[in-house]
């Protein structure tokens, strides 16, 4: 393994990128409605992302590519930060049954 650090705008790419993966399988769950759950269906849904074109975009082009899409790349930023602490509260709460 090598050691790999990023430069600034390399990491606010790469979390833009992260943030449009949860809006996307958002969507993609609830336009999805089939026996798949969970970890199937996710799995459906990676095969589809990781072959997206946001993953050869540099970070102009993230910020356009978010613009077009009605949204600031602050505004995404929060939505992934809420959704980071929601997925820890909920898994805290099961941890604790």
């Amino acid at each position: 393994m090598a050691i790999n650090i990023l430069t600034k705008s390399e990491k606010e790419a790469a979390n833009l990128r992260d943030a449009i993966r949860i809006m996307a399988w958002s969507q993609f769950k609830s336009e999805n409605d089939t026996d798949l759950k969970g970890l199937d269906l996710y799995e459906i849904f990676k095969v589809e992302w990781l072959e997206y074109k946001i993953h050869s975009m540099l970070l102009p082009e993230i910020h356009k590519f978010v613009s077009n899409l009605g949204y600031s790349p602050e505004e995404l930023l929060q939505i992934r930060s809420e959704y980071y602490v929601n997925k820890k509260e909920y898994s805290n709460r099961t941890d604790e049954f």
